[in-house]
């Protein structure tokens, strides 16, 4: 159903599931390229090679930020992974052990998670089985936007409400260590709803971060495509976009987000 949407939207050709995997290689190999490029002044400063990720979708540029902000042995919670994209399980897979990654989901996982992740939780992330200060490093990657919205396609186990994310982002805060970080990804541009997910904009946004900004220190930045890949740019310059404004498989604009769990 969302492959056909977006694919309607965008007049692309369908992907049957020999070109899938292939998207889902090149995204991996395209983001691999930067994961070894000296990093030193992540996530501010981060570098990607030229014309980086042309013609891909976001998720091109969220691998990366997992990958630099993961460290063995750090505890680690992975929200809406039970339909995880294969490029992002395959990151998984090679990150350095000890691993201690735990994955939380709505929804039944559509994959064996016993080689990936030491737990796997059914639960809303509003309202999570974890104790306070769990986790050292939170992932919710392309999955915020989809809270509180139509999610019929993935699981029957979801209730609509307008303000699920303020909620959600609130018990992240809640889970994560003081110190620890949070990254976010979200869709950006003008606001946009499409029933199971929502383009966020400057208001939105913001007021989502506000939620949890006196208990935090926030680092945004933001990411467009256009031809020449995937640039770092400023907020203003994304007003007018829309979430189908690139033909790239995926969003035309990101925010991004590194929220420090802020020391009492």
């Amino acid at each position: 159903m969302i492959k056909k949407l977006i694919n309607k939207v965008l007049s692309f050709p369908p992907l049957n599931k020999i070109a899938e995997i292939s998207l889902q290689n090149k995204i991996f190999n395209e983001a691999h390229k930067a994961f070894f490029l000296d990093q030193k002044k992540f996530p501010e400063g981060i570098i990607f090679p030229s014309k980086f990720g042309r013609g891909l979708p976001e998720r091109v540029v969220e691998l990366v930020f997992v990958k630099l902000s993961y460290s063995p042995g750090v505890e680690v919670l992975d929200v809406g992974h039970a339909n995880a994209m294969i490029c992002h399980r395959k990151l998984v897979s090679i990150l350095p052990n000890p691993k201690h990654i735990t994955g939380i989901d709505i929804a039944k996982p559509t994959y064996n998670t016993s080689s990936l992740y030491k737990k796997s939780y059914i639960s809303s992330i509003t309202k999570t089985p974890f104790n306070d200060e769990s986790f050292d490093l939170i992932w919710c990657i392309s999955s915020l936007e989809h809270f509180g919205m139509d999610n019929s396609t993935y699981t029957d186990n979801f209730f609509q409400e307008n303000e699920m994310d303020k909620k959600a982002i609130s018990e992240m805060i809640r889970i994560l260590k003081t110190g620890g970080k949070l990254l976010i990804t979200v869709p950006y541009g003008r606001y946009e709803e499409y029933g199971w997910f929502r383009n966020y904009d400057k208001k939105h946004w913001q007021e989502l971060l506000d939620t949890v900004r006196p208990q935090s220190n926030i680092k945004e930045l933001y990411f467009k495509h256009n031809k020449d890949g995937w640039l770092k740019c400023k907020p203003g310059e994304l007003a007018q976009v829309s979430y189908f404004g690139q033909k790239n498989y995926g969003a035309a604009a990101i925010a991004i987000c590194l929220i420090t769990k802020k020391i009492d």
